[in-house]
């Protein structure tokens, strides 16, 4: 083999780990994909995080659940826990159901802008997705209170789910009956890979029905502290 050969084949050689190490970033960016949520908010959130929870056996993560009955935007800003909480599970991602007991809330920006400003500084790096409330059968309005929680969070990480035709528990009730929150989240699930920036590895629906609790499910009552 003459010397030209033998330089080429010394390069083909020299080359083969640059492959191999291609390989093995390609593997590494899978890190990168949400493998735990931590979902929080108020009473609409355990079926809600029940059926995403189906969705991350489904896809390969787990939701841990944090339900405080009658909640609201400010007692959630004003828990001392809640950094703590979200220090404890170290999710990937935050999701939160808020706003349905302040839905009629006339002035939102002048009533809850500090307590916005007091969750997105606990939530901190960690991106959040904020599952806005539905509509309240037979109570006209809304608006001015999702307008100013998606300005708040900014694009990506607010969904509108007002205009949502969600199957009801009875006809007045602003609660969702169960087909309604699989429908809620699947809605979600759709949206989330089209209009946010978070990466899970997959999220195919897990079936018509399926619902299922976390490892984490915590359950706090109206006059409990979180």
């Amino acid at each position: 083999m003459n010397k030209t050969a033998l330089a080429l084949v010394a390069m083909l050689m020299a080359f083969l780990p640059v492959v191999a190490k291609a390989g093995t970033t390609e593997d590494k960016d899978s890190d990168a994909y949400i493998k735990k949520v931590l979902f929080i908010g108020d009473s609409m959130t355990g079926w809600m995080a029940e059926r995403l929870n189906a969705y991350g056996r489904a896809n390969g993560f787990e939701v841990a659940t944090v339900v405080w009955d009658g909640s609201t935007i400010r007692k959630w800003a004003d828990s001392p826990r809640l950094s703590s909480l979200i220090r404890q599970q170290d999710p990937d991602a935050v999701f939160v159901s808020l706003g349905m007991n302040e839905l009629l809330e006339k002035n939102p920006r002048t009533r809850l802008e500090s307590s916005m400003t007091k969750l997105k500084k606990a939530f901190g790096d960690v991106p959040a997705l904020w599952i806005g409330p539905p509509s309240w059968p037979g109570k006209p309005g809304g608006d001015a209170l999702n307008e100013f929680i998606a300005e708040e969070m900014g694009e990506g990480h607010f969904f509108l789910s007002s205009e949502l035709d969600l199957q009801r528990q009875s006809s007045r009730n602003p609660h969702p009956s169960r087909a309604g929150i699989i429908k809620w989240i699947d809605e979600v699930a759709d949206w989330i890979p089209v209009h946010t920036h978070l990466r899970f590895k997959s999220l195919d629906n897990p079936g018509a029905s399926e619902m299922s609790r976390g490892a984490t499910f915590v359950y706090k009552r109206m006059k409990e502290t979180l």
